[in-house]
């Protein structure tokens, strides 16, 4: 009776060890894979190091290598030199003037590069002409010059003043401007001519100026303005008395006796 009674005891412990067995398994393999994590977590660092280590051994050189250095940005062209404009002789141009003297204005020919350096000079010789024609003037001059433009052998531009005079003004003094003792211009011709926009002001003073060119090259520092003919009058006093007028038929007035 006791027999089997120890052996019903033993049969009732077999599934108990068997429980703890595995549970003791479970718990050695759990251990194994944290230690294989941490160990593996601390040779990575290690590994790579190596391996870094390895590599610049056998592949870097004991020199320093010098790498070329590359031109950052496009290359460079190289800059345009501009071409210089010929100069005309002085028998050059009195032949383009034969030619051309005689044809209407819009009808001459423009030379584009030289009509631009020229039209420079005719706009700095207005300012000179201007400057002459209203020296010792109480006041600054009104006269503006606008579209000036030149073609082979004449210009052509617009003074503009509200005072009807003062354009006027400034022509006659450009027909005394010299060059090397030289008149500067062949021709100056002035005419009135309408506003030449619908913008320009109604009730200003406009006269179209052509002008005919001596010269190819002109260094306006050069450029004098002969003395006037005809001496400017002088003003008189606002309160200076009248003369008075002569009675027809009287003798001359006779001087006093000494």
């Amino acid at each position: 009776m006791s027999d089997d009674a120890d052996a019903e005891s033993n049969k009732s412990d077999e599934p108990a060890e068997a429980s703890a067995a595995a549970s003791a398994h479970e718990g050695s393999a759990t251990a194994r894979a944290r230690t294989l994590r941490i160990v593996r977590a601390a040779l990575a660092p290690v590994l790579v190091a190596g391996a870094v280590g390895i590599h610049f051994s056998v592949n870097v050189p004991d020199e320093k290598v010098v790498m070329p250095k590359r031109d950052k940005g496009k290359p460079k062209r190289a800059r345009r030199t501009r071409a210089k404009i010929p100069e005309r002789t002085p028998a050059q141009m009195d032949a383009a003037w034969e030619r051309w003297k005689d044809e209407p204005y819009d009808g001459e020919p423009i030379k584009g590069k030289w009509g631009r350096r020229m039209q420079t000079v005719v706009n700095k010789a207005v300012v000179i002409a201007r400057k002459d024609a209203f020296k010792g003037a109480p006041e600054d001059p009104r006269v503006v010059v606008s579209g000036t433009q030149c073609r082979t052998v004449r210009c052509r531009f617009i003074l503009r003043s509200p005072f009807e005079h003062e354009p006027g003004l400034v022509v006659e003094a450009m027909r005394r401007q010299t060059y090397d003792d030289e008149p500067l211009w062949r021709m100056v011709e002035a005419e009135p001519t309408d506003p030449p926009t619908e913008h320009s002001p109604k009730k200003d003073h406009y006269l179209q100026v052509t002008i005919g060119i001596r010269l190819d090259v002109v260094d306006t520092r050069e450029i004098e303005v002969a003395p006037s003919k005809d001496p400017k009058p002088t003003p008189k006093p606002a309160n200076a008395p009248e003369d008075a007028p002569k009675a027809e038929g009287a003798p001359p007035a006779e001087d006093d006796p000494e």
